[in-house]
């Protein structure tokens, strides 16, 4: 009986070490997980914010090249309403105009003003929906032919800016949904498998832990760009780091029972 206790001593004390192990290399791997989830958060926030600016700042300027009576320029206005990628029109007489570039730039105006230029062209300034804007040129080009006595003024570069990044930003959302779709596929095959030794609350812990650090180091790198309440919504949201966090403890709890280490 003696010789048999020394043989299982040992075994028993090796199982306490693998254990002990196991929640280490668990953080580990879930902290790992949680860095790379908290940077692709970070990408996708910052594109999205950037898309919606670029979409709100861009415009398309008409120019009214001749002088028209207020009732040509208010029907012109209806018909371009009227259609379906514009989503606003707003109608600038040269007072208006005059004011605009007055309150953006004074000393423009007072220059115009000493060369003897006291009067702006009216014009309209149109915004666009998105397939409009991806499709800038032929979209100008045909109210051009439409409009002879207005002429069209827009950034060309802004609007493939715009492009690029929604597109950059589409491509971010995809690679976390599928990388989403693969963890998931992982615990659902790691819980229809019966393991002899079942999940632990140790690893649901340590999974909230890892969830939990990884957002404090978003924290601290992060917080010397100005006060933590202010810049905070600019880089992340509550909501994502919640769903980060129940995200990871879900994984911790999945891994304690995998025990593949």
């Amino acid at each position: 009986m003696d010789e048999l206790f020394e043989e299982t001593q040992p075994k028993k004390k090796k199982h306490t070490k693998q254990v002990g192990h196991l929640y280490r290399k668990l953080f580990l791997l879930v902290f790992s997980i949680a860095l790379m989830a908290q940077a692709l958060l970070f990408v996708d926030k910052g594109l999205g914010d950037y898309y919606n600016t670029l979409k709100d700042s861009f415009k398309v300027i008409l120019t009214v090249d001749t002088p028209a009576q207020a009732a040509v320029l208010e029907q012109w206005g209806q018909t371009l309403n009227q259609k379906q990628d514009i989503t606003s029109v707003r109608l600038l007489s040269p007072e208006d105009a005059l004011a605009v570039v007055r309150h953006k730039n004074p000393q423009l105006v007072e220059s115009l003003l000493l060369m003897g230029k006291n009067q702006m062209p009216a014009y309209f300034e149109i915004t666009l929906s998105v397939p409009a804007i991806n499709n800038i040129r032929p979209f100008v080009d045909n109210l051009n032919a439409e409009y002879e006595d207005l002429t069209p003024h827009y950034n060309e570069q802004h609007a493939q800016m715009f492009f690029y990044v929604g597109f950059a930003s589409k491509i971010v959302r995809v690679l976390g949904a599928l990388t989403l779709l693969g963890l998931l596929a992982f615990m659902f095959l790691v819980e229809a498998f019966p393991y002899e030794q079942g999940h632990a609350l140790g690893g649901l812990f340590s999974g909230i832990l890892a969830g939990a650090l990884s957002a404090g180091v978003l924290v601290v790198l992060i917080y010397p760009v100005g006060p933590l309440a202010d810049v905070f919504a600019y880089f992340t949201t509550w909501h994502r780091q919640v769903l980060l966090l129940v995200c990871s403890g879900l994984l911790g709890w999945t891994f304690s029972k995998w025990q593949k280490f």
